[in-house]
């Protein structure tokens, strides 16, 4: 990765204040990068910034992996909008994900419907082929009352510029609404991001591994996903059984087919990380060892049904590294660790992740990655596992060439994981601890010191744990679809307690 030692915060825009129910690109995301460049903090993560589903509102499940989440978009900067016009209360502590897609889309209507899109500025913009491509499916998703594009008319099911055209004429005012709504998002984003570059601050951007079969990516392109002759999905995405989950999981994504993938050099792919590397200056890759192995489910099986599959592995980062810049890439490794997964990230310089909660070992029930090792060990994988695969070393003795993380998005807060701990896990924390050169009179700041003090090319941690909340204030729990995603910080100024610390943290570190 082409970055110096640094460190980072993961916060995503939808936590930020606003009056309008959920974070946005206006003033309080500028408040919350001059927060970043005060520390002397140089990343800020946020999790993918497309469309969510209208149903658990995940921002790792999206119609479009092209398209942006249009209820980020600040009001405000919207010229034909007075936000003084509204007296709309909202929530301040959470997201009412309902409400407020309603309220912000009635907005969005009554603006969109006065646009020209023969206008430059619009035509320039839907000009772009993903762009137009994707609209074109997100109007017809719409049109269709979101059902799956495998049971839309016959016209409908393949794009053509003609059909472009059509909906353009047949539907007005929703096409009229999906191009200036992304529009909108991709113009407030970029001068977001200009203004973090200008301080200074990166931003690293996240991107799935998988989409959802009713996406625009399946529709536009069928040969490269696992579908039968129906358009419909006989496997579907999944995680293997754990420790950390012994059922597994069940994604519901849809499969890639690796060899079309191959034959047409991963177009798909170089298309898609390059455009998103377009919004963002690092990219971490969610569940990077799918590249290598994934666990392929039967639709309808529950995920300790499933099985390995082999993924494209080193062939697929010899022929994007051509036109893909791999040194901009983080990936999330966690899980099953293969020694091809080690050597692709050593060879291209892509850092791995460690997470700190995962990796404090239990004395009691093993070490963390036990359940891991079984179901290795029954798919005959055990073989292929890492050298370091079950040990456990102390942050400090941890490779350059990896992120280190308090937790995730996924994780429980630290506060929470430590009310929650064995007595062996608080233990070998405590241990842990007796080496760190910056101690603190909390237990929270010194799990986040322990991070800082490693020598990782990146050290990360939640908003949510510095400021030391509880499990109220948990982001997201694997394996659940509601109640995820909710949870926002109520005032900006409540991170005025925490400035010095990190501030510290990151000069007596060289993080800064």
């Amino acid at each position: 990765m082409d970055i110096k030692k640094s460190s980072g915060i993961i916060f995503h825009p939808s936590a930020l204040p606003s009056r309008y129910g959920i974070g946005d690109f206006g003033s309080e995301a500028k408040e919350f990068i001059n927060f970043l460049e005060t520390t002397e903090t140089k990343i800020w993560q946020v999790l993918p910034l497309g469309l969510t589903s209208d149903k658990e509102y995940s921002p790792y499940s999206s119609p479009s992996s092209i398209l942006g989440n249009r209820y980020l978009i600040d009001l405000k900067q919207l010229i034909d909008y007075d936000p003084m016009l509204s007296d709309k209360k909202f929530d301040n502590k959470s997201v009412d994900y309902k409400n407020v897609y309603e309220f912000k889309d009635s907005i969005f209507k009554k603006i969109s419907e006065n646009i020209d899109i023969n206008d430059s500025t619009y035509f320039d913009f839907i000009n772009d082929d993903l762009i137009r491509k994707h609209i074109t499916y997100i109007v017809l998703r719409d049109k269709n009352k979101q059902s799956s594009w495998s049971n839309w008319e016959e016209h409908q099911k393949n794009y053509s510029e003609s059909l472009f055209e059509h909906i353009s004429k047949s539907d007005m005012n929703l096409t009229k609404f999906h191009i200036f709504t992304q529009f909108e998002f991709f113009k407030q984003w970029k001068r977001l991001k200009e203004y973090a570059n200008k301080k200074h601050i990166h931003i690293l951007g996240d991107i799935p591994i998988y989409v959802n079969h009713n996406s625009a990516d399946v529709w536009l392109n069928k040969e490269i996903f696992e579908l039968d002759k129906h358009g419909e999905m006989s496997f579907v995405s999944g995680a293997v059984p754990d420790s950390f989950n012994r059922e597994g999981q069940v994604w519901n994504n849809c499969l890639y087919n690796w060899e079309t993938h191959k034959l047409n050099n991963y177009e798909y792919w170089t298309n898609k990380l390059n455009k998103t590397l377009d919004l963002y200056d690092y990219l971490r890759i969610d569940h990077f060892v799918g590249f290598f192995k994934y666990w392929v489910i039967k639709k309808g099986d529950s995920a300790l049904k499933g099985s390995w599959k082999e993924g494209p592995k080193s062939d697929f980062f010899e022929n994007i590294s051509n036109t893909v810049d791999l040194s901009k890439l983080l990936a999330e490794d966690l899980g099953v660790i293969l020694k091809e997964t080690k050597s692709v990230l050593n060879k291209y310089n892509i850092p791995g992740m460690k997470v700190l909660q995962q990796r404090i070992p239990d004395d009691n029930d093993g070490l963390p990655f036990q359940g891991d090792s079984e179901v290795v060990n029954q798919n005959k994988l055990f073989e292929e596992a890492s050298d370091d695969y079950f040990e456990e070393t102390h942050p400090k003795d941890w490779e350059y060439n990896l992120a280190a993380y308090t937790g995730t998005h996924d994780s429980p807060t630290i506060k929470q994981w430590l009310n929650e701990a064995s007595k062996s896990q608080i233990l070998n924390f405590n241990k842990y601890t007796e080496r760190l050169n910056n101690k603190f009179d909390s237990d929270v700041w010194n799990f986040i010191s322990l991070m800082w003090e490693s020598p990782c090319q990146l050290a990360l941690t939640t908003v949510q744990d510095l400021l030391q909340l509880g499990s109220s204030a948990r982001f997201n729990v694997p394996g659940t679809t509601e109640n995820n995603w909710k949870w926002r910080i109520e005032n900006l100024s409540s991170l005025d307690s925490v400035v010095t610390n990190l501030k510290i943290m990151n000069k007596n570190n060289e993080r800064n």
